[in-house]
Parts: C-alpha cells; sequence; structure tokens
C-alpha cells in the first residue's frame, strides 16, 4: 500500500526563491501476513508523512508507527503528523502540551473500535501505540530560508548543502550511528515524554540546499550511501563513526554499512537525483525500494521519504 503527501508535490517559485517538496510512503518490499482467527491479514503499512503550505513556508513531517508492540500505532502514527501545528514545538514541555489536546480523544476512539475483542483491547489499554516523530518548519523570511526542525524517535532529517560541484551533508538527526543503532524513544498517548527523547534544532539553510525526512529505513540507506562514498580515512565525526562501525561492529547496521562500503555508487548527487526521480510516482517509488531491498542496501520496511530543495538566488 502506497500513502502519499497530499498534496504529493509542492512547486513554489517567488521572484527569489524556488522550492518543490514531494513525498511518498509504501510498506515493505517483503510483506508479510498474519493469522487473525480463521483469517489471513497482510501487514498494513504503518508510517504516515505530511507535507502542508504553512505562512511563508512549508511544514514537513514523518511519523513511523513501530507495530512490533501496542496496537493502532498506523493511527496513531497518522494523528501526530496531521495534528501538528503550523509553529516549530520549541521544547519537551511544548510537545506534552500539543500531545494534551488529542490523548484522552484518540486513547477513546480506539478503545470502543477494540471493546468488542477483550484481548485487543486489553492490550491496547495496557501498552497503548508507538511512533516516532521527524518534523521541519521551512520559513522565508529576510531573503533567507529558516529550518526549524524536531525529532523523537529514530526517523531522521538530512541537509545537503549543494551550492558547490558535490553536495555535502550539512547537518543530520539523529546526529551519530550509535544512536540509529539503539533502540528508539518512542512517542505514546498514555506515557509522557522523556526529555532525553527529544531533539530540536534550527538552521538558516544554504542557497541551495535538499532537505529530506525519512522513515529509519531509507533515511539509514541515504546517510550510509553518504558516509561510503566520502574520502578515507576519516578520524572524527560521522565518517569516522562510519569506518570504525563497518570495520569492527557486529550489529545489523554495521553489516549494513560494510555492504555500502563494498558497493561503489555514482556519487551523492546522482543518488540524491535517483531518490528525487522515483518520488514522482508510487510504482517508481516501490520499484526503487525493492531493488534496494534486493541488493542489501536497504532493510525490509516501510519506506517513507520527503525531499525538499531549495534554490534561493542573491541579488546582486
Amino acid at each position: 500500500m502506497a500513502i502519499k503527501a497530499d498534496p504529493p508535490l509542492i512547486r513554489r517559485a517567488t521572484p527569489m526563491l524556488t522550492w518543490t517538496a514531494q513525498g511518498r510512503s509504501i510498506v515493505k518490499p517483503r510483506n508479510d501476513s498474519y493469522a487473525d482467527g480463521d483469517r489471513l491479514r497482510w501487514r498494513q503499512n504503518e508510517d504516515r508523512l505530511r507535507l502542508a503550505r504553512i505562512p511563508n513556508g512549508l511544514l514537513a513531517a514523518v511519523s513511523d508507527g513501530a507495530g512490533g508492540a501496542g496496537l493502532f500505532c498506523g493511527p496513531w502514527a497518522e494523528t501526530l503528523v496531521s495534528r501538528l501545528p503550523k509553529t516549530p514545538i520549541a521544547g519537551v514541555n511544548a510537545l506534552n502540551q500539543w500531545m494534551d489536546g488529542f490523548c484522552l480523544g484518540f486513547r477513546s476512539e480506539y478503545a470502543a473500535l477494540s471493546k468488542a475483542t477483550p484481548a485487543r483491547y486489553s492490550k491496547f489499554i495496557r501498552e497503548g501505540s508507538f511512533a516516532t516523530l521527524a518534523a521541519g518548519w521551512l520559513v522565508h523570511r529576510q531573503g533567507r530560508v529558516r529550518l526549524r526542525w524536531m525529532g523523537y524517535g529514530d526517523s531522521q532529517m538530512m541537509v545537503f548543502d549543494r551550492t558547490g560541484r558535490q553536495p555535502v551533508l550539512a547537518a543530520c538527526y539523529p546526529a551519530s550511528l550509535s544512536a540509529l543503532d539503539r533502540a528508539p524513544f518512542l512517542l505514546n498517548w498514555k506515557d509522557l515524554p522523556h526529555d532525553s527523547g527529544f531533539h530540536a534544532g534550527e538552521m538558516v539553510l544554504p542557497d541551495r540546499a535538499t532537505v529530506v525526512l525519512a522513515s529509519d529505513g531509507i533515511g539509514q540507506y541515504l546517510l550510509l550511501r553518504t558516509l561510503a562514498g566520502q574520502a578515507r580515512p576519516a578520524a572524527a565525526g560521522l565518517a569516522g563513526e562510519f569506518q570504525r562501525l563497518a570495520g569492527t561492529g557486529e550489529s545489523k547496521l554495521a553489516q549494513a554499512a560494510r555492504a555500502h562500503r563494498a558497493t561503489p555508487g555514482p556519487g551523492l548527487s546522482a543518488e540524491l537525483t535517483a531518490l528525487r526521480d522515483c518520488l514522482k510516482s508510487d510504482q517508481a517509488f516501490a520499484d526503487q525500494v525493492r531493488a534496494l531491498c534486493g541488493k542489501g542496501l536497504l532493510a525490509n520496511d516501510d519506506c517513507t521519504l520527503i525531499m525538499i530543495d531549495v534554490d534561493l538566488a542573491r541579488s546582486r
């Protein structure tokens, strides 16, 4: 099942600024099924995304419903992205206050839907619903585009600077590979968000930039492609962490890092172009995800990707 942003494509241009935003979401390429009484059900895509116009800018968000525990994680992810305010969430207290506005309503609605099955109702009340959230607010003001973002969990946000001959990774959340190797913090309607799980920041974007928001699988793919293509040796930062992980790590992320290091690529500019092009249709995105998964470069998981290209012209 594919889920598109509504609208799936946003183009906006002024005499000085052009930006294009597009996003897609699909279920894992090798899907599985489970027994539900005497019925066989296929697992559904529990990722959600949102692209929306806001005054002088754009709002973009990705939420990954973590269906390994709890119930109704996809609808919970949908609630998170659809309820996002048009102004940034600046801290964990603001996050908690925002969630207070709809958590009880979500609990009541889905408790009623599950009451006919006592085991499901008990699981829902006991465990709740889990999801990540990564959101970015882009605003054009005083001749610059400023990005303010927040993240909770392992859905990713990356900013690529395209002002030079080759794109450069200018910002990244989570800020380390080790953070991607740990169990993520998850938002739940029944729990207070943890201060240590909330991250936020802001930056003035380069004149030519690409902002990416992604669920963990395809976000991890793009980050590892970026790091695998950088010149060695590197001892510090993400590049150094990548080299150490690919050299001696034993986790699934370390195995993925070795697979990327062993697979030459066409360069970061071409990698971004390929992802940008496949977002033009559901089928193209599904085909690209399936191909990357078949090569062992992308985990078999629901995939959600938003790309926003910003091109700002300077007056002379």
